[in-house]
């Protein structure tokens, strides 16, 4: 189910397979989400849009035309919805009145395509994060991942480094990462290779 194509994930879904629902859920899932947060909805919002754009996906995969475009379609109706639901809280005065569209990231009007590629690459940075030692991943979230980011002193102390260790010890932790990221997509690539030789 994982390795089917597009076409072949939407033919099992109209033919009434369970698992390939789940497989389809599975693919675009994240897809639904990362469309509705980067038009500026909050994660409450993203779970609405998420729920409306699985019951159009039900209802209505049987119109989809071009089955090797379900990415494309997806990340369509998810914009209509997060778009929908942004719509309804204004009239309801729920939130203020924008003018023109809602805020939110430009890049949500990237191909279905481009947005599951950067899904992929944060999903390989998060695994390479939890690889490293807990200094590195300690200093690594302090850094990067954590809003509003701690001042220097207070990372040091969190860390228990010196405040002028930061720097060289950042340049070798991310040295580490890259390395680990390679480590990872060339395991990605293995076990591909492996899936399709079966």
């Amino acid at each position: 189910m994982k390795h089917r194509t597009e076409a072949e994930l939407v033919a099992a879904c109209l033919a009434g397979e369970a698992r390939a629902w789940e497989a389809l859920l599975e693919r675009y899932g994240r897809l639904i989400w990362s469309v509705a947060l980067r038009l500026g909805a909050s994660h409450a919002e993203a779970e609405e849009v998420f729920q409306r754009t699985w019951v159009v996906l039900v209802e209505r995969l049987d119109t989809l035309k071009r089955p090797e475009g379900l990415a494309a379609w997806i990340a369509s109706v998810a914009r209509h919805q997060t778009w929908q639901l942004f719509d309804e809280a204004r009239r309801s005065g729920r939130v203020p009145a924008w003018e023109g569209e809602p805020p939110g990231d430009d890049r949500a009007a990237e191909p279905a395509e481009t947005l599951l590629l950067e899904i992929e690459r944060l999903e390989l940075l998060g695994e390479a994060v939890a690889r490293l030692d807990g200094r590195c991943r300690a200093l690594l979230e302090l850094l990067f991942l954590t809003e509003p980011r701690p001042a220097y002193r207070e990372i040091a102390e969190r860390c228990g480094i010196a405040v002028g260790s930061i720097g060289p010890i950042r340049a070798r932790c991310l040295e580490r990462l890259r390395k680990q990221m390679e480590r990872l997509y060339q395991e990605g690539r293995e076990t591909d290779s492996l899936e399709k030789g079966r």
